[in-house]
C-alpha cells in the first residue's frame, strides 16, 4: 500500500498524463507551499465545490488531497534539510505547519525519521 501510494505521488509530480484538474491542484499547492493549505481554498480557487474537488481528485489519482499536500510539503522539507542550513523551526514556518513540533511529528510519520536524523543522514555539503 505504501509503495502504491509513493508511486502515485511520483506520477503526479512527474506529470505523467495529468488531467487539467490534477495539474491545477498541483500548481495551487506549489504556489501556496508556504501557507496552511486547505481543500476549501483550492476548491474556491478552482471555482468548484469542495466535495466535487475531493471526489474527482481521489478518483483520478487514488490519493486524497490532504495526503497529497502533506507529501509535497514533506518532499520540500527533505530538500531543504539536505541542501540548506535553515533551522527546523524556519522550515516548519516556511511550509505552513502550525508549529515545529507538528512539523516533526508529521515528518516522522511520513519518513520514519526525525528531521534532525534525516539531515544527519542526507546532508550535502
Amino acid at each position: 500500500m505504501v509503495l502504491d501510494y509513493a508511486e502515485r505521488v511520483t506520477r503526479l509530480k512527474l506529470g505523467q498524463n495529468p488531467s487539467v484538474l490534477v495539474t491545477k491542484v498541483s500548481n495551487y499547492v506549489q504556489q501556496h507551499l508556504s501557507e496552511p493549505i486547505k481543500t476549501d481554498n483550492i476548491a474556491k480557487a478552482l471555482f468548484m465545490g469542495r466535495s466535487r474537488l475531493s471526489t474527482n481528485f481521489k478518483n483520478e489519482t487514488g490519493i486524497n488531497i490532504s495526503n497529497y499536500i502533506t507529501q509535497i510539503k514533506i518532499d520540500e522539507a527533505k530538500r531543504l534539510l539536505r541542501y540548506s542550513d535553515k533551522s527546523f523551526t524556519s522550515i516548519a514556518t516556511y511550509l505552513g505547519f502550525s508549529s515545529p513540533s507538528h512539523f516533526s511529528k508529521v515528518f516522522k510519520e511520513k519518513t520514519d525519521t526525525t528531521p534532525f536524523e534525516y539531515r544527519q543522514m542526507h546532508k550535502h555539503y
